[in-house]
């Protein structure tokens, strides 16, 4: 199998994929000699590297298969995920037949404990489907296409190609990546209304034939109220407890701007007092510095909990960065409507700090350090200040 993205020679752009590597990936996954597979989920869990986990893992047990999902018990736990119904690998060093790495192809999204079990196959035992940009890429046979929008979305063509009807669960927990991932690069908006909620299809998922009919493939599948089951789910802006509601009031308040007014940025310092009380990085803490990137740099002027001096300031914001800690690591995560996330780290790379760990996409990225100091957190939050200075 061999690694495609839009910047190869043949781009497929969420097109159905091609049925060489399919039968490939199949032969070797459901070989009789083959028994124990494991799969990775990416560091900081979120709902389109788990829900690809559990259709893989689903279709692998159908299949007879001895399955393990490589993902933290306590970071699912607040995701469209039931620890009871699927086996995690806990601390076991059993080396697996195979190894199936999905929604993320770089050595930095390895989750701690996993990376040293990950290093222990052999690279032509390594298979991998994802839809980020390749970086620090992770050796094995890799299928990436970088144009998808959702890891989610790669599979459901998988098993097009593979001509399987899933079952309904399965159709429900792509749908749920899917419509996550969607959300996160504005193609496609939840709003609350008297009968649950409406899914608004955006001008930027209709101008996207393939992302608009991979989704409308699993969203023409389900019935409105397995659908709106998993909208209420994906909104936990709607049921925020006391500390949380403080927390995201908090973060409006402090959002800063870059001098050239381009780029705004929102610093939680290591060990603070709050972001410790809600549990750190969460999947609610998550959704709430996504919901404030996404907003303020889309549209700042809309945003009702910034002040008007604030939204005068931030006029021609465009990206917006979040800092914040997870563990022992100092993180960063970026949406940007001028597609300037890549840009900003690959400035920074080649002219601030190389060691920098970052990847993502365009339009949306993260990175971290390995640091609590304040100096290097200092460095850290000044570099992408600089870099959006200069670019």
């Amino acid at each position: 199998m061999e690694n495609f993205s839009i910047n190869s020679n043949i781009g497929f752009r969420a097109k159905p994929i091609p049925k060489s590597i399919i039968d490939k990936t199949k032969n070797e996954l459901l070989d009789k000699n083959i028994n124990r597979i494991d799969i990775y989920c990416h560091s900081s869990a979120d709902e389109d590297t788990v829900n690809s986990a559990k259709v893989f893992y689903n279709w692998l047990t159908r299949n007879g298969k001895d399955v393990k999902i490589c993902v933290p018990k306590a970071e699912v736990e607040k995701l469209y995920f039931s620890s009871k119904d699927y086996n995690l690998k806990g601390n076991s060093k059993t080396i697996p037949d195979k190894s199936v790495v999905l929604d993320f192809n770089s050595k930095e999204r390895l989750g701690g404990y996993y990376t040293d079990l990950f290093n222990s196959n052999s690279p032509q035992n390594i298979i991998g489907y994802d839809h980020h940009t390749p970086s620090n890429i992770l050796k094995g046979n890799f299928y990436i296409d970088d144009s998808a929008k959702s890891c989610c979305g790669v599979l459901t063509r998988f098993f097009e190609g593979l001509g399987i009807e899933l079952p309904k669960k399965d159709k429900k927990n792509l749908y749920c990546g899917m419509v996550s991932d969607y959300k996160k690069s504005g193609l496609v908006t939840l709003n609350k209304s008297q009968n649950g909620y409406d899914l608004v299809k955006t001008d930027k998922l209709l101008n996207d034939k393939n992302s608009l009919e991979v989704f409308n493939k699993i969203d023409n599948s389900l019935n409105i109220k397995d659908k709106q089951e998993i909208y209420a789910h994906l909104d936990p802006l709607a049921r925020l407890t006391k500390d949380e509601e403080q927390l995201r009031k908090r973060l409006f308040s402090e959002l800063q701007v870059s001098p050239n007014g381009k780029m705004a940025y929102v610093v939680i310092p290591p060990n603070d007092k709050l972001w410790q009380k809600v549990g750190m990085d969460t999947p609610t803490t998550s959704e709430i510095l996504k919901d404030l990137r996404v907003r303020v740099s889309t549209n700042s002027q809309k945003v009702n909990m910034l002040s008007d001096e604030q939204k005068q300031k931030m006029k021609n914001v465009d990206t917006v960065v979040a800092f914040y800690q997870k563990d022992n690591e100092y993180r960063m995560s970026i949406h940007s409507k001028s597609n300037s996330a890549l840009k900003l780290i690959g400035f920074i790379k080649d002219n601030i700090n190389p060691d920098i760990i970052a990847g993502g996409h365009a339009d949306r990225a993260g990175g971290k350090i390995d640091s609590l100091q304040p100096n290097d957190v200092n460095a850290f939050v000044s570099s992408f200040v600089k870099a959006s200075e200069i670019l």
